[in-house]
């Protein structure tokens, strides 16, 4: 039988040993992980890719001291213990094991001659929510006789990025977000993720949907995460801001552990901006709740990102109570045209205020959208006319008024 413990699966009882067909007895805890896109590798690269991936994967949790059993599916595995006491393991020692194993490629060069050729298994626990595209059927429902080529491309962009994070080759770039009368005061800096990419294929509009529809996104977000906490312990001036999707923001997982390093450090949290951009739905809003409620405890500040242009709503809003609210820059550009300008910027501007979150408008190219903005009621902007991403940051933050801000008196 199944019982859910938290976040884990926990089994009992019997399974079949990948190397016989006796059945072997489980120990009284198990944990149980798969390979949630291999129909999908299977159906793009063949059955051959599709085992081979599948050998690896089982061959690096071996290599993790796990003593691990794989059913005859093929997909699934199941941690029994540790490979060495043949004791239970901690759910801790495994909190991130499963982005771990999705971050890094799997070579396939060999198997389809192609040269560079990789793919990832992308991992989930047995209870965790699937990637969006989780078999060829959903694919093919979604775009067609074109998924093939879609998912093979939207990998081949995926396996690149990762690549480039693996080998030290993807950076951040700072943009400030900026007070509107007084230029000097920067409420935080933005980290947009650059890749020194020779083929100059990986640009934020490319990598960022492949990420969504592969499944990798939430995998990439602890990539950042950790590149931007390794930056606030670099630089004890900086208050840092991070993009994670909406896929991300729940407590399962690699989250515990970040949480419990922002208590432990203070100084930390005091300087981290989380962002959820919402490109995806959030798919069960308490989930996402509990997250927002966890991570200001620590001290962090929690934003909305693209507000008015992806799928947030008024509800999401007040449920998740962000001390910072990014207004989509398309209101202010809808706002300056000259061929019938739109004017709900205020309107959207006063609603946010009028919740309590402090408002951020995006997208502030020149300095009539820049007075626009602010009579509008955004004193923080952000865009190029305040700052193009950087990979220096340029002016120094306050964490004195970002303190403030979460204390609802900002």
């Amino acid at each position: 039988m199944l019982l859910d413990r938290g976040h884990w699966r926990v089994s009992f009882g019997a399974m079949a040993s990948p190397l016989a067909g006796d059945w072997v007895q489980v120990p009284s805890r198990a944990f149980e992980i798969e390979i949630s896109n291999l129909e999908l590798i299977a159906a793009c690269w063949g059955p051959d890719v599709a085992e081979h991936v599948a050998h690896r994967i089982a061959t690096r949790l071996k290599t993790a001291g796990l003593h691990v059993a794989r059913d005859v599916a093929s997909r699934q595995f199941r941690i029994l213990g540790d490979a060495g006491t043949d004791r239970p393991v901690c759910w801790d020692r495994l909190a991130d094991l499963s982005y771990r194993l999705t971050a890094e490629p799997v070579c396939i060069e060999t198997i389809t001659g192609e040269a560079g050729a990789g793919v990832h298994a992308v991992m989930t626990w047995q209870n965790d929510e699937p990637p969006r595209y989780r078999g060829p059927r959903d694919v093919r429902r979604d775009h067609g006789d074109g998924w093939f080529a879609l998912y093979r491309n939207d990998m081949r962009a995926v396996a690149q990025a990762f690549r480039c994070a693996g080998e030290g080759r993807m950076a951040a770039h700072w943009q400030p977000v900026r007070h509107y009368a007084e230029p000097g005061r920067i409420l935080y800096h933005e980290g947009l993720v650059r890749f020194d990419d020779p083929d100059a294929t990986l640009s934020p509009a490319t990598i960022f949907p492949a990420l969504e529809r592969t499944g990798t996104a939430t995998t990439f977000d602890w990539v950042m995460v950790r590149h931007v906490l390794d930056a606030l312990k670099a630089e004890t001036d900086a208050v840092l801001g991070v993009n994670i999707s909406a896929n991300s923001a729940h407590l399962n997982g690699w989250w515990r552990g970040v949480l419990d390093t922002l208590s432990e450090r203070p100084d930390l949290a005091a300087r981290l901006v989380v962002e959820i951009t919402e490109t995806e739905a959030i798919a069960h809003i308490h989930d996402a709740v509990a997250f927002a409620q966890a991570l200001r405890a620590t001290g962090a500040t929690l934003a909305l990102d693209d507000f008015g242009a992806g799928f947030t709503s008024i509800r999401q809003l007040m449920d998740l109570v962000p001390a910072l609210v990014k207004v989509d820059g398309l209101f202010l550009q809808r706002a300056v045209r000259d061929c019938e300008p739109c004017h709900s910027l205020p309107h959207l501007v006063g609603l946010i205020r009028e919740l309590g979150g402090t408002v951020i408008v995006e997208g502030v190219e020149t300095q009539t959208m820049a007075d626009l903005a602010y009579v509008s009621g955004a004193v923080w902007q952000q865009g190029y006319h305040h700052g193009r991403p950087s990979a220096a940051r340029r002016g120094t933050e306050q964490v004195e008024p970002v303190a403030r801000i979460v204390a609802g008196k900002g």
